[in-house]
């Protein structure tokens, strides 16, 4: 039944009791004699945090359409594309709580229950920029504010990986509405499609949200070519020499400025993640591009730990690959619209980081069973020419009466140029014999006025459709009575 709302966007679980009860196919779906009784709608909040929650129905039913679409030879395993989508929480912009409001009176038992799991969290990697959330909501705390959307709202991020170019959804994830949380949700689905279903893409595509070092790196060791654009920020110099001004030497770990001094290394930042390289101060003071350089005493450089991947991406973005995957990856963009525009994926309808993992792998399963559903032969659009020829052959039986005086003058006309039969012309043979290379000329002379200049134009072709007559010169001379 719960499939069937997500099918049918029907978001109310009282309105697909009701639905079900009345509808036979909903029932047979649901294998429902005509008389049985329809569970109520209360039932569903009774077994999802049980029954549902604890067995992992929802990951089971999506895992077991991504083997289906596998079997199906659905998956290519050679391009790969990840990308989220803001989708609004069940809780109010108007219930939030700030740091001042933990001292106060007693918590919201959600809040209380979303403080003892953040407990349990580990403490972040380094480099990775997480922090408390400055603003958080009374209802569903996981929830992250965000201003992607018109008016700041709490929300979720709706995380998909899917299989280029066909589209089939292989990992489906759910996280608050924060770009360090996404590319996090974008790691756990590379590795666990790769222990589940051996799934180990060439190239995977994504946008700058995910041009992280880190991410780049972990997607290289996973044997895939990461294709993510990356923002140069090193460029903002306000008008010094950028990092790309000096040159790096990997064997000896140290970086060379313009005037050809040398920065040895100074470290590792752990909050920023990036290794620290100085000049000396005295090579500095006696340097006659101090003021192009820095606007201190001495100039400092930054590379990232991960930065050789960063350097593979910018080899890459220069490939013709590169953009082909630029464009595969806007099919994840259609998985985003089918949900929200005909799945009712606009609002989440469950609490919690769980119950929105649990509404966006239904939602992707939905996608995979239509995906499934559609034929595999697909029924061809007719020949365009063949279509206008259908529609020439339609406007001459309607308007015939009008059009045969028409086309048997403008036949005789071509006929006394061209030296042949009245008789000829009467049946239609030159008509048939010079323009039977295109369907359109029917058109053409029921449309276009009798000229000298379209004579010659027709005529033009003629030479190609004639077997025994050379037109070339006659072809000239009505070109330039035309003119005249």
């Amino acid at each position: 039944m719960a499939l069937i709302g997500r099918i049918y966007a029907i978001t109310s679980e009282h309105r697909l009791c009701e639905e079900v009860r009345y509808n036979l196919a909903y029932r047979w779906f649901c294998r429902l004699p005509a008389g049985a009784a329809v569970p109520h709608h209360p039932t569903f909040s009774k077994n999802r945090p049980g029954r549902f929650r604890d067995a992992g129905v929802f990951r089971l039913l999506f895992e077991n359409t991504v083997r289906r679409c596998i079997a199906a030879g659905l998956v290519s395993v050679k391009d790969a594309a990840i990308d989220a989508s803001f989708v609004a929480a069940d809780a109010s912009w108007q219930r939030k709580m700030r740091d001042e409001d933990f001292a106060g009176a007693a918590l919201p038992r959600p809040v209380r229950e979303w403080l003892a799991g953040q407990e349990a969290v580990p403490e972040a990697a380094a480099g990775s920029r997480r922090s408390a959330p400055a603003e958080l909501s009374r209802t569903d705390p996981a929830a992250a504010w965000s201003a992607r959307t018109v008016r700041s709202r709490f929300g979720y991020a709706l995380n998909i990986l899917i299989d280029s170019p066909s589209g089939v959804a292989l990992d489906g994830d759910a996280s608050p509405a924060r770009f360090a949380a996404e590319v996090d949700a974008g790691r756990d689905m590379l590795a666990r499609t790769a222990e589940r279903f051996g799934y180990r893409p060439k190239r995977v595509a994504a946008d700058t949200a995910y041009d992280s070092a880190a991410f780049l790196a972990f997607v290289r060791d996973q044997g895939a070519i990461p294709h993510i654009p990356v923002l140069e920020r090193s460029e903002q110099a306000k008008g010094k020499f950028p990092r790309a001004a000096f040159t790096y030497d990997r064997e000896r770990d140290r970086y060379t400025c313009p005037a050809g001094k040398g920065l040895d290394y100074g470290g590792f930042d752990q909050r920023t993640g990036a290794h620290v390289y100085i000049a000396r101060v005295s090579d500095c003071r006696a340097c006659p591009l101090l003021n192009q350089c820095t606007g201190g005493r001495l100039r400092q450089v930054t590379r990232m730990a991960d930065e050789d991947a960063r350097d593979l991406v910018r080899a890459e973005m220069r490939t013709g690959l590169y953009k082909r995957s630029m464009r595969l990856r806007r099919g994840v963009e259609r998985l985003f619209a089918d949900a929200k525009a005909k799945r009712g994926l606009t609002r989440l309808h469950l609490r919690g980081i769980r119950g929105a993992e649990e509404e966006f792998q239904l939602v992707a399963a939905v996608s995979n069973l239509l995906l499934l559903a559609r034929p595999a032969e697909r029924v061809r659009r007719p020949d365009r020419a063949r279509a206008a020829q259908r529609r020439i052959s339609d406007m001459e039986r309607v308007s015939r009466g009008g059009f045969e005086p028409a086309y048997q003058a403008e036949c005789r006309g071509i006929a006394k140029f061209c030296n042949h039969g009245p008789d000829q012309v009467g049946q239609g043979h030159f008509y048939r014999k010079v323009c039977c290379t295109t369907a359109s000329f029917q058109y053409i002379f029921a449309s276009q006025q009798r000229s000298g200049r379209f004579l010659a134009m027709l005529l033009g072709y003629a030479r190609v459709s004639t077997d025994d007559q050379d037109l070339t010169l006659q072809r000239k001379a009505l070109r330039d009575r035309g003119n005249a």
